[in-house]
């Protein structure tokens, strides 16, 4: 007796294998796409940078040819960091929020959104701050990205100024949840004085995470406190992060990756001093800084 199931087996297996084939073609696609969107990046125009921002000297770095190691602080320093203007050009709504997260297949800036705030990140950084810091007053965000943070912050009380690289990105970010974002690369931009300084996973792509810190400083109100999230190496042997090294030394993106030395000498050089430490989502530190008042030792 011939059943149905007998003959469809051949339309089954038809369909079968061009849903076999078309992930397969879309998978190639994918790669050839990666590929051409990598050789574009890699055309970025670059410096060259021998020393460390605390002035020390770069020892070779055996995991990243890209990177050496400060003989001083330990950091570690992207050798061929882009220029200022091709940065101007890289981050960008376009080209860093849409080609580059396809790339890295990552998330859009459009879904990055829901993505921080199921994954938990947006309310680990809300409790960070009800913890450490003010419960009122201005806050600035320097890479505020989809502006979700400050949208929370701005229905908690706080007046709040976003920072991003483009126009473009910062009228998304102005339509999407009606905040005042302002345009330029921090620290060359002028901001007023604020109670609490943002900054998440922004110092390791400063080109000057020194002038950074320090105008981080000078736009704090006495008392006031900065909450920065960037990689910090605790460990200092072996293979830095292991299991996210290719990530994390982006040396397109990267300029420098912070240790514990490092960063104490970053507080230090900016006149801040570091008052608590705190763990991302993703296993990140979140350093909670103070600035000095006069008279602190």
């Amino acid at each position: 007796m011939i059943r149905l199931r007998h003959i469809l087996h051949p339309v089954c297996s038809a369909k079968s294998l061009y849903r076999k084939v078309s992930s397969r073609f879309r998978k190639m696609a994918l790669r050839l796409y990666r590929r051409l969107s990598e050789l574009k990046f890699r055309k970025i125009q670059r410096g060259q940078r021998n020393q460390c921002w605390c002035g020390g000297a770069l020892l070779p770095f055996k995991w990243h040819s890209s990177f050496g190691v400060c003989g001083t602080c330990g950091c570690y320093v992207n050798r061929r960091p882009p220029l200022l203007k091709e940065l101007r050009r890289f981050y960008t709504f376009d080209t860093y929020w849409h080609s580059r997260m396809k790339l890295k297949g990552y998330p859009t800036i459009e879904n990055r959104a829901a993505n921080d705030l199921s994954d938990g990140r947006v309310q680990r950084w809300l409790d960070v701050i009800k913890q450490f810091g003010p419960p009122k007053g201005r806050v600035i965000e320097v890479g505020c990205a989809h502006g979700v943070l400050l949208a929370e912050l701005v229905k908690r009380g706080y007046d709040c100024i976003g920072v991003e690289v483009d126009e473009k990105t910062a009228a998304w970010t102005r339509q999407k949840v009606g905040i005042d974002v302002r345009v330029g690369i921090f620290p060359d931009i002028e901001l007023p004085d604020c109670d609490l300084f943002m900054a998440y996973d922004v110092l390791e792509h400063s080109l000057y995470p020194d002038r950074f810190l320090r105008h981080a400083a000078r736009l704090l109100k006495p008392g006031g406190i900065a909450v920065i999230q960037t990689p910090i190496d605790r460990v200092g042997s072996g293979q830095p992060f292991p299991e996210i090294f290719d990530e994390l030394f982006d040396d397109i993106e990267h300029l420098y990756i912070f240790t514990k030395e490092s960063i104490n000498e970053l507080a230090e050089n900016a006149d801040l001093e570091i008052i608590a430490e705190a763990r991302g989502v993703i296993d990140i530190d979140i350093n909670i800084f103070r600035k000095k008042e006069q008279g602190d030792a």
